[in-house]
This record gives C-alpha cells, sequence and structure tokens, in this order.
C-alpha cells in the first residue's frame, strides 16, 4: 500500500481520511478489519482492591466478587473480595497526577522531578521509570532524548541513571507546585537558570554536586560515569509531610471524536520511538529503536496516555548545542488513550498553569484517562501513525 499523505498534525476527521488514502488490495482490506478488531479500546482504568477475611467454614466461592485462595484448616478459609472501582464514580480523593482513587488518601508529599538519561545502551536498563507519574521525553544534542520523571503517588527504591538538567526542564516543572528537581550537576549556563528558577520560587534544587545527604550514589555495576547515578527518593525527600500538588490535567470520559489506531512512531536523527496498543492490558507498549524498552524488573515500559506535542525547539540560551523545547504557548498534538487517537490542540500560556487540550474537530476540552501519561515533545514531521504492517512487526 502507498500513503498519499503525511501531515504535521490533523484534526480526527483528517486521520480518517488518511486512512481511506492507503491504497489497498481487497484482501488487505479484510485482514485490516480484523486487525482494527483487536485494538477496540475499552474504558478508562479500573482499580482492583483485595481484602482478606476468614470465616469459620469454607463458604461457596462467587463468580463475581470472592474466592477461596487458601484453606488453612479443615474448617478455616480465608476468602479474598475483589471491589472495582470506577474512577468516574469515585468521589474520594484522588492522586493529582494521575486522576486515581487514593484508597489511604492522597500522600502529603511534593512531587519529586528527575533527570532521566537516556543517551544510549549504556543508559539501559533504566530504574524505577515504570513508577513515575508522568514522564516528559525531550530532545537533546544529535537527535537523541532524555527522560523527566516527575513522582508523586509512589517513589521506586532506586532511579538511574540520573544525569544533568537541561534548559527545557526548567519550564516543563513549573506547573507542579513548588516541586523538587533532582538531577547530577549541570553545565555552568543551565546551572545559573536553575539557580535562579529556585529563588523565583518554581522549584528546590537537589543536586547532586549540592546535596550531602547520600540520596545520590554511583554504582560501578551499571557501568562507567555518568552512566551510574543512582538516586534514593524516598532518603532526598524525607518523610516530613507537604502539600501534594494540585492536579495539572482534566479526567474523564473519552472524547466520541476519537478514532482507533495501532499506535504512532515518533522518529528522529538519532531514534525511533513506537508506542503500540496492548489489548490485554489496556496500555501503550513502548519500543525504542526496533526493540521493546524493557526496565530493570524485565517489565516492558507502558502508560495509559500518551500525548505527542507539536513544539518549537531553539538552541539553549546556556549551552547552544543543546536544543531547547519551547512548552508554553500553543500548538497541534495528538491524545492516545484506551487504543484510540484524537487530534488536538494544547495551550499552556505561562508555567505556572496547567495542561490544557481541545477537540480539533470539536474545539471541546479533552480529558486524559485517569493513570500514567507519557510526553512526547516533537518537532513538525516527525511524527507518523503506526500502520497494520508496521504494528505487525512490532510484536512479531
Amino acid at each position: 500500500y502507498t500513503p498519499t499523505h503525511r501531515g504535521k498534525s490533523f484534526s480526527n476527521g483528517g486521520i480518517v481520511r488518511i486512512m481511506r488514502d492507503f491504497t489497498l488490495t481487497k484482501s488487505f482490506l479484510l485482514g485490516i478489519s480484523g486487525l482494527l478488531l483487536l485494538v477496540a479500546c475499552g474504558g478508562s482504568q479500573k482499580i482492583s482492591v483485595n481484602t482478606a477475611t476468614t470465616t469459620s467454614s469454607p463458604p461457596v466461592p462467587s463468580s463475581t466478587t470472592s474466592s477461596v485462595v487458601e484453606v488453612t484448616t479443615s474448617t478455616e478459609a480465608v476468602v479474598v473480595t475483589t471491589t472495582t472501582i470506577d474512577p468516574e464514580e469515585w468521589i474520594g480523593p484522588k492522586h493529582p497526577l494521575t486522576g486515581l482513587p487514593a484508597l489511604e488518601g492522597v500522600v502529603p508529599r511534593p512531587a519529586l522531578a528527575v533527570k532521566i538519561g537516556n543517551n544510549d545502551v549504556n543508559s539501559l536498563p533504566h530504574e524505577g521509570l515504570a513508577e513515575a507519574d508522568i514522564v516528559y521525553e525531550a530532545l537533546i544534542e544529535a537527535g537523541k532524548t532524555r527522560f523527566l520523571g516527575i513522582y508523586q503517588s509512589s517513589l521506586p527504591e532506586r532511579i538511574a541513571p540520573v544525569r544533568s538538567a537541561r534548559s527545557t526542564d526548567i519550564s516543563l516543572i513549573g506547573n507542579l507546585s513548588n516541586p523538587h528537581f533532582a538531577y547530577w550537576g549541570s553545565n555552568e549556563g543551565v546551572g545559573v537558570e536553575v539557580e535562579e528558577a529556585e529563588r523565583s520560587g518554581t522549584f528546590v534544587r537537589q543536586s547532586a554536586e549540592i546535596n550531602s545527604s547520600g540520596a545520590f550514589s554511583r554504582d560501578s555495576s551499571r557501568g562507567n560515569s555518568p552512566y551510574d547515578g543512582v538516586l534514593n527518593p524516598a532518603y532526598l525527600i524525607g518523610d516530613v509531610p507537604t502539600a501534594a500538588p494540585i492536579a495539572i490535567f482534566d479526567y474523564g470520559a473519552l472524547p466520541l471524536t476519537a478514532v482507533s489506531t495501532f499506535g504512532l512512531r515518533w522518529q528522529t536523527d538519532g531514534r525511533v520511538v513506537e508506542y503500540l496498543w496492548d489489548h490485554q492490558s489496556s496500555k501503550w507498549k513502548r519500543f525504542q529503536d526496533g526493540s521493546p524498552m524493557i526496565d530493570s524488573n524485565g517489565v516492558q515500559l507502558e502508560s495509559e496516555n500518551i500525548v505527542l506535542l507539536y513544539v518549537d525547539y531553539s538552541r539553549s540560551n546556556a549551552d547552544p548545542n543543546s536544543p531547547q523545547a519551547q512548552s508554553t504557548g500553543s500548538g497541534d498534538g495528538w491524545l492516545l488513550r484506551n487504543g484510540k487517537i484524537v487530534g488536538i490542540t494544547w495551550d499552556r500560556q505561562f508555567e505556572a498553569l496547567k495542561w490544557s487540550f481541545y477537540d480539533d474537530d470539536t474545539g471541546e476540552s479533552v480529558n486524559l484517562d485517569y493513570g500514567r501519561t507519557w510526553f512526547i515533545l516533537a518537532q513538525l514531521g516527525e511524527a507518523s501513525l503506526l500502520t497494520p504492517v508496521e504494528a505487525a512487526v512490532l510484536t512479531g
């Protein structure tokens, strides 16, 4: 088949037109129909909560709420009752950066933003990245990328590899209610920018060069410097209760204008990133440079939401060799959730403001799904939707 359109960004009507523009044989159309059924989306993420009770005699298992998981004696059994919570119906507290029910209350700690390396294979495997509530991915030199992981609802034991701060990071975390910003040093120019942002109240600076608490360390098993930097996030933040950040997204129902998709590809001069919808887990699986991206626990990285924003890149005033993403203003983009895609316009006029997304077709506000969110800060022309053949190659 031959695609007849490759656009920078397009409305949902444009997405449908692109799929119609493929020149396909009759047999291939039948194949696509079958594949699209496999990526049909489900609803928003639901949370299952297990509680255990002990009965004096073995109960009759219920097909919907409980089951006998272990017989402790001839007359006693432990019954696990599973309760499914729909975030849309939950009226209790919710984690601010995922929208998921906070069953034990919102954790009273600030957001923690950590600069995480992704330059090449020396950065692999990542530690703690899967637990981030939000992950921003932006360009650095030579078409490579790095992550900025945002943690609040939970903290991993370790985060690695921790790398140097970049100018792009400062603007991205300005709406997190004075978060802690952890990184492994910086060049002199970026260091000045970071110090100025801290003085203005944007964040609390936590650099390995100035922090003497022992939260930062080097692990030789990860290789040589600078790929061996490790952070103990709980040790860094401590256990002093602090106000949690406010939500920076709106969560809710899937827009009616969304259409099914296999996933997307972001291709730069030095990297290929792909997200493929996995119906079984109801999440987007991440691939990098043609391979599943596996963390240190052997699990493929995944997310409920993928937000691709088309942004302008300029040269950093602090480092002319480093590109700087402009994450304030407005622009085009895509939101992928629940196995579907919707063309959006993003808007954030000032660093302290939350993200706002609007449907390209209707102009109405667009909500994220409940769960984790990975951002792609792309340039025009770098992204495309996965074709059935490309999706099949990734799963094969």
